[in-house]
């Protein structure tokens, strides 16, 4: 038997692991910090320290996401940002006419429906960039 070498990793690969690994540690510090603030009551501390979890963890989130983008090629660069665009352009008029509407004919919502607007319009986004590119 033969050994073979495997192959090195690429410069994507090793993007992509460094990736979920930032994103992962994040996504742990907030869950750990939303189940901390679920707990705080009954344990007797403070809900704002629970809430401080929530800082190093969205900065985790973001940096990976930043990184991400710095590690792909002009062309990755511009499906991401078109997606982002479309996601901005789609979500903020839908976002600001819930608010107004909601003073006239809609009951009061949740912000995570925002929010859900906002992923909604980046999946959308990701799509038609994906579809457009092909």
């Amino acid at each position: 038997m033969t050994a073979t070498a495997s192959p090195r990793p690429t410069a994507r690969t090793r993007a992509n692991r460094a990736f979920f690994l930032r994103f992962g540690i994040g996504m742990a510090l907030y869950f750990a910090a939303l189940f901390l603030a679920y707990l705080a009551p009954g344990i007797g501390i403070p809900a704002w320290i629970p809430a401080l979890l929530v800082v190093p963890a969205v900065s985790f989130m973001a940096w990976s996401n930043i990184e991400m983008y710095r590690s792909g090629d002009e062309f990755e660069r511009r499906k991401i940002a078109e997606a982002i665009l479309l996601a901005f352009v789609v979500a903020t008029p839908l976002i600001l006419a819930v608010g107004v509407l909601q003073f006239y004919l809609l009951p009061s919502m949740n912000w995570i429906f925002a929010f859900s607007i906002l992923m909604i319009g980046w999946l959308v986004g990701t799509l038609v960039s994906a579809v457009r590119y092909r």
